[in-house]
């Protein structure tokens, strides 16, 4: 196996994105606010604009050898009240390829990536109550917990409570 590779998505890579994506989101709907019915119909012109730099977002990408394998996303509060806040949404790593650091390695690169953005002072995310693994992970790079959300998802008429976590930045 070569070694792995992180880097910033680009607008070719719309199609492993797509494929990924929709991979998680059948796998572990539990996961995502997003569903695959949803998400399922987005073109790839859809899934490019996602690619593309927003408010100084980025999303970044896991390879190995040239497979996507990972994917997480980081971007800037939208809102003018809230635009010292940066959130990290859509981390996911496939299934065979856990265990190897790999969820680590994006979580690096989007906390990097947000310490770029002028004024950042924290970086927010939520996980899914019982998902105690991505739990660990964001604890271990220094997030910390400070609140749920009862019932945040529905799936399949099953509800999840929601993990809220932050870490904070420096706010440069």
């Amino acid at each position: 196996m070569n070694p792995t590779l992180v880097r910033r998505l680009t607008t070719p890579d719309a199609p492993s994105l797509r494929r990924l994506r929709l991979d998680a989101l059948i796998e572990t709907p539990e996961s995502f606010g997003s569903s695959y019915e949803e998400e399922h119909t987005l073109t790839l012109e859809d899934i490019q604009a996602w690619i593309a730099p927003q408010n100084d977002g980025a999303m970044f990408g896991v390879f190995d050898d040239e497979s996507l394998v990972g994917i997480v996303g980081v971007g800037r509060q939208r809102k003018l009240k809230m635009r010292h806040k940066a959130h990290i949404w859509s981390m996911y790593v496939a299934p065979a390829q856990r265990g190897r650091g790999l969820g680590r390695l994006l979580m690096q690169a989007a906390i990097a990536h947000a310490r770029t953005m002028r004024g950042i002072r924290q970086v927010q995310l939520s996980v899914t109550a019982n998902n105690a693994a991505a739990a660990s992970l964001y604890a271990s790079l220094g997030f910390e917990e400070y609140g749920k959300e009862r019932e945040s998802l529905c799936v399949n008429g099953q509800l999840y409570d929601e993990t809220l976590m932050a870490l904070p930045l420096d706010g440069k």
